[in-house]
């Protein structure tokens, strides 16, 4: 058994630094295109238009005239707009569409945009978090390495029938060791008691065939999850991350499933790159992030098991999508969602948080701003 390590991000090796946030000309463009939209009433969710400022209303005008060709609109009418991304290094405008176009309207689309911006369109986009998690496609809905409870595993608060994943584990700065999930998941969406025992696996996937479960960890902080328009509420809390203390460090491991060790070093998600993660429902999968909103993205909550029903607004929302199977289904929630380099160096970028899995879509939040708001470092190499 190797001793584990638990590093901030920031004191990583070669870690990728944390990326300023900049202006790009790619942003405007998806942001002119969200302004033009709303004008145009071409949304398809109303909390599309509440997060969209339309304090400068010349962006609208630098719409390229293509767009405003009324068969170009008539499309738009009839299968609306959910949410538009960027991808700066791709250059790149990802218009994501509640219908799917056909082969016929994709001949006449705008498919470019001054300055070299190429225009893609993808089918989906809508952001969900749902409970009552399907069946584990694998035979289990948990990992064990050498006896011990892998990360990418069922977790759910005791008291609740449900799943979700445990996505990594951590140190605080007393050296005490947590896991941490989604607040939705192991914080019982704000309402999690200190010291709410989590069970491990979670009470749903408690069976006759599977391991006794036990409580891995207690309750400790989250992030919340605040709805209401951004206009009311500060939406810049809304991170739906939560922490609990792991109650015998000898009984879990750093290892995403069977798959690999969780990476210590931490990544910005960026569009383009090649991810992977280990999860309760669809176990290993692998994706690309294809966008990041470039406005706060709704996400509607709809979490029978703690009767939770509203809508949540995100700041930095990245977008990933996989063929041909989903990147992460319901159960999912909370997995550690990593990076592989040509090189194969792997490193750690953000939480799976929501999705839209008929549509092959998943939604990601960053790990970094994660970690610092808990004032936690990532472990690796624990029991392997």
């Amino acid at each position: 058994m190797a001793d584990d390590i638990a590093v901030e991000a920031d004191d990583a090796p070669n870690v990728v630094a944390e990326q300023d946030e900049v202006e790009t000309p790619t942003k405007n463009a998806a942001l002119s295109v969200l302004q033009w939209a709303k004008e145009n009433h071409l949304l398809s969710l109303s909390g599309m238009e509440e997060s969209i400022e339309t304090e400068d209303e010349e962006a609208v005008a630098d719409v390229p005239g293509t767009f405003n060709a009324q068969r170009v609109q008539d499309v738009f009418r009839k299968r609306a707009i959910n949410l538009v991304g960027f991808d700066e290094a791709g250059r790149r405008v990802v218009i994501f569409t509640k219908g799917k176009l056909t082969a016929t309207e994709r001949k006449f689309m705008p498919s470019n945009w001054p300055g070299g911006f190429a225009v893609e369109y993808i089918y989906g986009g809508i952001a969900q978090v749902k409970g009552n998690p399907p069946p584990p496609q694998a035979h289990r809905p948990y990992f064990e390495h050498n006896g011990k409870y892998c990360c990418g595993s069922s977790v759910f608060p005791a008291n609740c029938m449900g799943a979700g994943t445990i996505g990594l584990l951590t140190r605080d700065a007393d050296g005490v060791l947590h896991g941490v999930s989604n607040n939705h998941v192991s914080g019982a969406c704000n309402h999690a008691q200190p010291g709410l025992p989590i069970l491990a696996p979670g009470p749903v996937d408690v069976t006759a065939e599977h391991r006794a479960p036990f409580t891995i960890g207690r309750h400790v902080r989250l992030l919340p999850i605040n709805d209401g328009i951004p206009e009311n509420v500060d939406i810049s809390v809304n991170w739906d991350a939560c922490c609990f203390e792991i109650v015998d460090p000898e009984n879990v491991t750093s290892m995403q499933g069977n798959a690999y060790d969780t990476p210590l070093e931490v990544a910005d998600p960026m569009p383009g790159m090649l991810m992977e993660k280990v999860g309760r429902t669809t176990g290993h999968t692998h994706g690309q992030i294809v966008a990041q909103s470039a406005s706060p993205v709704p996400v509607a909550y709809n979490v029978r098991e703690y009767g939770i029903t509203k809508s949540v607004f995100f700041e930095e929302t990245f977008i990933i999508q996989s063929f041909p199977t989903p990147f992460s289904k319901p159960g999912d929630s909370g997995s550690l969602v990593v990076s592989r380099d040509a090189q194969g160096v792997r490193r750690a970028v953000g939480l799976v948080f929501a999705g839209d899995p008929d549509r092959n879509l998943s939604f990601i939040l960053p790990l970094r701003p994660i970690l610092d708001k808990l004032e936690l470092q990532i472990v690796a190499g624990h029991n392997l």
